[in-house]
């Protein structure tokens, strides 16, 4: 190989890698733009979730707020039920009483009784 035929290969090489260059430096441009495109879509998108995130924690508050509404009602309804229940026991109760206590007077006047 002669200079002559050294210096046209350089010569090519040095063409080939100044077009790889400014390849380079255009891809890089792109993706940059690219990087920079797809961080502000996700801040979009981030902020788009962080509002619907928002709206699901206050849904879940009313809910919460509401179950406890519902379990207080249901507390008060239970204890008066109970109230009631209890009421009426003791009123079988002496409704019970006052049967056997005449059953007995019946028993004794009719000399049945042991």
């Amino acid at each position: 190989m002669d200079i002559e035929s050294l210096a046209q290969i350089r010569q090519i090489v040095m063409e080939v890698a100044q077009g790889v260059r400014e390849e380079m430096a255009v891809l890089g441009t792109d993706l940059r733009s690219e990087i920079t495109d797809t961080k502000r879509h996700m801040g979009v998108l981030t902020e788009g979730l962080r509002h619907e995130l928002q709206l699901v924690a206050e849904a879940v508050q009313l809910q919460s707020e509401r179950i406890t509404d519902v379990r207080g009602e249901i507390e008060i309804q239970a204890r008066e039920t109970r109230a009631l229940l209890q009421l009426s026991y003791e009123q079988l109760q002496q409704r019970v009483e006052n049967l056997e206590h005449r059953v007995q007077i019946i028993e004794q006047r009719l000399g049945l009784s042991a």
